[in-house]
């Protein structure tokens, strides 16, 4: 889990300022930022300080209910589960499956066995179902919940206090984030509209 106050990655410590870069250890997490870069176009942008906040928020969420989740699974779902979206590795299939296709390849280059592929894809796929995934595993449940407190600016919280929450958007700021969003889901809407319900409703 992400270190208590004292420690950099801490939004709660005054004058914090979290980059992606403080947060990846292993190869698999620094070829996994590398390709939404890549995807981006850009390093350190808003899509990419999404992608860092809803990781620190699923980890503050699982750390909530004493969870001991795979940090290393829970991260690369978390640089991966929007980078279908972008043109440069999209097919014109529904962004969140392109996503999880994508982590799967990454994985497996990786060594990762089978299972934990399965779970890091399904973590990107279904980060917008409408429903618990309590009853697949907990990281597919807290991706999903820390997508939607972030998109949400913080109004649907999962229990976390609005401080800690303040804090995180200080730490990673949150500018052009609706903005950049914005673009990709217009893009998306003439270019694959059938596809977008499909990221909900399967």
């Amino acid at each position: 889990t992400v270190p208590s106050c004292g420690n950099s990655l801490d939004p709660s410590c005054a004058a914090t300022v979290i980059t992606a870069e403080e947060l990846v250890r292993s190869d698999v997490e620094r070829d996994a930022l590398s390709a939404l870069r890549e995807a981006a176009g850009e390093s350190g942008g808003p899509m990419e300080r999404h992608c860092i906040r809803d990781f620190l928020i699923a980890d503050r969420l699982a750390g909530a209910r004493e969870i001991d989740i795979d940090r290393e699974l829970l991260l690369v779902a978390a640089l991966l589960h929007d980078i279908g979206i972008y043109d440069s590795v999209t097919s014109g299939g529904v962004y969140v499956a392109e996503g999880a296709e994508l982590s799967a390849e990454l994985t497996r280059r990786h060594g990762w066995d089978e299972e934990r592929v399965r779970l890091c894809s399904d973590a990107v796929e279904r980060h917008h179902e409408l429903r618990s995934q309590w009853d697949r595993v907990a990281e597919v449940e807290v991706m999903r919940r820390a997508d939607l407190i972030d998109f949400s600016g913080g109004l649907v919280r999962f229990g976390l206090s609005r401080e800690w929450l303040r804090d995180l958007s200080r730490s990673i700021p949150r500018d052009g984030f609706y903005r950049e969003l914005g673009g990709l889901v217009a893009h998306a809407l003439r270019h694959r509209p059938l596809t977008l319900p499909q990221i909900f409703l399967r």
